[in-house]
C-alpha cells in the first residue's frame, strides 16, 4: 500500500513561489494518502540551500522527489536543476517533476537534457500529478525492499555468520 506507515515517508521539496499553486499541490498530496513530508521553498536560493543542506536547512532530509516551478523570483528552475547536477552524480539524482505555466520550448528541451522525470503544464491536472507522484512512490518502495533483500542476502554470505539468525 502506498500510504503504508512501515515505509519511510517520501521526502518532497516543493519549489514554488505562487502560494495558490503551492496550496493546490499540498492539498492534492494530502488527498492522495501518500506517506510523505513536504518542505516548501519559494526561490532558487532557498532550493539550493536545501539541496546543499546549509544555513537554515542544515538538518534537511535527503530528498526523494523535487517538485519544481520553472519561473521563480530570483531565477529559473533550470538554475536549480544545474546546481543539482553539480551536487549529485547521475545515479543519485533526485527525481524531478516540473510544474509550470511556462510554454517556452527551450525550457522543456533543457529540462529533458538535465534528466527531468516529468514536465507538467499548469494548470495541473490533479489526476496526472498524482499518477506521477504515485509512480515514484511505488519505485521508491520497490528500491527499499530490494535493498532490504540484498542486505539480508549479504548477511547470510558473511564469513562470520553461524546460521542462527534472528527469527521475525
Amino acid at each position: 500500500m502506498l500510504g503504508d506507515s512501515r515505509t519511510k515517508p517520501m521526502e518532497i521539496l516543493l519549489v514554488e513561489d505562487g502560494l495558490v499553486d503551492a496550496r493546490v499541490t499540498i492539498h492534492a498530496l494530502r488527498r492522495s494518502g501518500l506517506h510523505h513530508r513536504l518542505t516548501l521553498v519559494r526561490s532558487v536560493h532557498e532550493a539550493i540551500l536545501f539541496m546543499k543542506r546549509t544555513g537554515i536547512f542544515a538538518r534537511a532530509p535527503r530528498l526523494d522527489l523535487l517538485l519544481l516551478d520553472m519561473i521563480l523570483p530570483d531565477g529559473t528552475g533550470i538554475d536549480v536543476l544545474e546546481e543539482m547536477c553539480e551536487l549529485q552524480p547521475d545515479s543519485a539524482r533526485v527525481t524531478t517533476v516540473v510544474l509550470t505555466a511556462c510554454e517556452e520550448a527551450s525550457y522543456r528541451e533543457r529540462c529533458d537534457e538535465l534528466g527531468v522525470y516529468d514536465y507538467i503544464q499548469k494548470p495541473v491536472s490533479e489526476d496526472e500529478f498524482l499518477r506521477v507522484v504515485r509512480d515514484h512512490k511505488k519505485l521508491m518502495i520497490h528500491l527499499q525492499q530490494a535493498a532490504v533483500s540484498a542486505a539480508a542476502g549479504n548477511a547470510g554470505n558473511h564469513p562470520s555468520h553461524t546460521g542462527g539468525g534472528i527469527q521475525a
